[in-house]
């Protein structure tokens, strides 16, 4: 499976979920990211790179690699309500 076929399965993992959008980059040649938007700031992105989902935490400057499609949801569900804002 190539970057982009993963990253397309990301999108259609997260484009229900509120909060969620997708991002061009905005670096010419740069990969585009599926964000998490909270406040008018963006809490989590997600990429898929070299055949793996990579989730960056700006807060932390921390990437997470997680795998596949399966494991960022899984993921999101375990960690992702702690970057939720009311």
């Amino acid at each position: 499976m190539t970057d982009d076929e993963l990253f397309d399965q990301v999108g259609r993992a997260l484009e229900g979920r509120p909060g969620w959008r997708y991002e061009p980059s905005s670096t010419p040649g740069g990969p585009p990211s599926w964000c998490l938007d909270q406040g008018a700031q963006v809490v989590l992105s997600v990429n898929a790179y070299q055949g793996v989902v990579i989730v960056y935490v700006p807060e932390t400057d921390r990437e997470v690699p997680v795998g596949g499609v399966d494991e960022l949801l899984t993921w999101l569900d375990a960690y992702g309500d702690r970057y939720l804002v009311d």
